[in-house]
Order: structure tokens, then sequence, then C-alpha cells
């Protein structure tokens, strides 16, 4: 072989083994991300959850003062067709 075969084969070696490990780097990288994007995801339907039964709380006093101011009225219409 060569000098010039053996140099281009060895420039060839470091090509292959540069290509492996930058797909190698890639796939760790889109391994930690994904981990990132998965620990994101369950804090965000975590934080939704609380919201939504905040939310739920807070109309369901507003429904029952409603229902109290209708039940006032009803009682007090009763109250006066019955004078």
């Amino acid at each position: 072989m060569t000098e010039l075969q053996q140099t281009f084969l060895f420039y060839t070696m470091i090509y292959f083994m540069l290509k492996g490990a930058v797909f190698v780097a890639f796939y760790i990288v889109t391994i930690i991300i994904e981990r990132e994007a998965r620990i994101r995801h369950a804090q965000l339907r975590v934080y939704l959850k609380q919201k939504r039964n905040a939310e739920e709380n807070r109309w369901q006093v507003a429904y029952q003062m409603l229902n109290d101011k209708k039940l006032a009225k009803q009682e007090q219409a009763l109250l006066s067709k019955a004078s």
C-alpha cells in the first residue's frame, strides 16, 4: 500500500469516527431534551389541574351565591302572597 493510500485510509477513518461521534452527541442531546420536555409536560399537567380545581371552586361559590339569591326571592314572593 502506498503512502498516499495509507493517508487516505487514515483520514477516512478519522472522518467516520468524527461522524459517529457527532451522531452519538446528537442522540444524547435528543434524549436529554426529550427528558426535560417530559418533565415540563408533567409539571404543566399538574399546574393546569390545580388551576382547574381553583376555578371550579371559585365558580362553585359564585353559583351558590346566585342560587341563594334566587331562593331568597322565591321565599320573599311566597311570604308576600301568603300575607
